[in-house]
């Protein structure tokens, strides 16, 4: 067992925790350690989703340490609490989805911008990782008709508010003969299960529990949906701050690639991990909502055309307010995830070949 796996499990009781994750800490580890070496601190914000994954799995596995790393994890409850947070200082970098959280993020002025990708299909220009999920002996069934005069259970404002408007758009459905209940992700399962909504836009692993608690009475009316919104999900950053610490981020995206790996080969192991850092997690729901996830961190041409029209879709659709279209270097700079592939190209030996052209893409967005 790593060092990190017992002061993870001390602290990790309840949400909003903050997870040590560097061995270091520990008095006899310290003393065995040279005098001379010198962990340096970060923190790393993320959102209590299975997104967070590679966050976790690179702390308990000790990769972050090895690059002489001590990064603190906190956990919130959104990726526009994650913007805020960064955005006050309390974390250097954190974790969001790098079309619609950044667009929102640097339309109001913060001007955050991605920096190493982790959740990712990259030869998908739209691949989602969220769902719509409804309540059969509420009429909802796959047919949107079955929407009107429903409550669906959603978070304002995230990619699965993209995702499910989108969704009405695509089935020419008009969303507005429905009510909308702004609800933290957390607490959707529970509120469908009780009949407060009749359906909900969960993301992973609260799709997964939702549909097991529902019984035979869940309707999957959409869940992992090729075609509506860009879902690139990864470390994000200041502008400004990137360029001054790459060597640093170069280290911590290391660790993330090595972990984006192990959750592909190991998702089992990688549900586990995650158990001891999402409170109240089933590991089955964890392994179930594995099946529909992507961690690729590679961007292709696929991606970065998905991720720019997301952003300007919103500006299109009134979602956000910005002057002049997104261009692909507002949502990534890919300094560091280029030197991460070129010195560790391990990371990345069992992925497939990228797409070259935008006709090879799967999951075109419509219109």
């Amino acid at each position: 067992m790593h060092h990190s796996q017992v002061l993870s499990r001390h602290l990790l009781s309840r949400r909003n925790i903050v997870a040590v994750t560097s061995a270091a800490l520990l008095g006899f580890v310290a003393s065995a350690a040279p005098a001379t070496a010198q962990m340096k601190e970060v923190t790393f914000i993320v959102v209590n989703n299975l997104f967070s994954t590679p966050a976790f799995v690179a702390a308990e596995n000790g990769y972050w340490e090895k690059q002489g790393l001590n990064v603190k994890i906190k956990l919130t409850a959104s990726g526009r609490q994650v913007t805020q947070a960064l955005q006050a200082g309390e974390a250097q970098f954190g974790h969001a989805a790098l079309s619609t959280t950044i667009a929102s993020a640097r339309a109001s002025g913060n001007l955050l911008t991605g920096v190493m990708p982790y959740y990712n299909a990259a030869e998908y220009i739209a691949l989602g990782g969220r769902a719509i999920i409804g309540r059969k002996d509420r009429g909802i069934t796959k047919d949107p008709k079955s929407f009107e005069g429903k409550k669906i259970g959603y978070l304002r404002g995230s990619t699965n508010d993209v995702y499910m408007r989108q969704w009405f758009k695509k089935n020419k459905a008009d969303i507005s003969k429905s009510t909308l209940i702004n609800l933290p992700v957390a607490d959707m399962p529970i509120s469908i299960v009780q009949g407060l909504v009749d359906a909900i836009v969960p993301w992973e692993p609260y799709t997964a529990q939702a549909i097991r608690e529902l019984g035979d009475n869940n309707v999957i009316v959409s869940r992992a949906e090729e075609g509506l919104v860009s879902d690139v999900i990864g470390v994000v950053a200041h502008q400004d701050w990137i360029g001054k610490n790459l060597d640093l981020l170069e280290k911590f995206s290391i660790g993330i690639a090595q972990a984006a790996q192990f959750i592909r080969q190991n998702p089992r192991k990688a549900a586990e991990i995650d158990t001891r850092y999402i409170d109240g997690l089933n590991v089955e729901d964890a392994v179930e909502g594995f099946k529909t996830l992507h961690w690729d961190p590679r961007m292709s041409v696929c991606t970065i055309e998905g991720t720019v029209a997301a952003g300007n879709e919103m500006i299109k659709d009134g979602l956000i307010k910005q002057d002049k279209p997104f261009t692909a270097k507002d949502f990534i700079d890919v300094t560091v995830l280029d030197r991460v592939q070129q010195k560790h190209p391990e990371f990345f030996s069992d992925l497939p070949a990228l797409p070259k052209t935008l006709a090879e893409c799967k999951g075109k967005l419509e219109g």
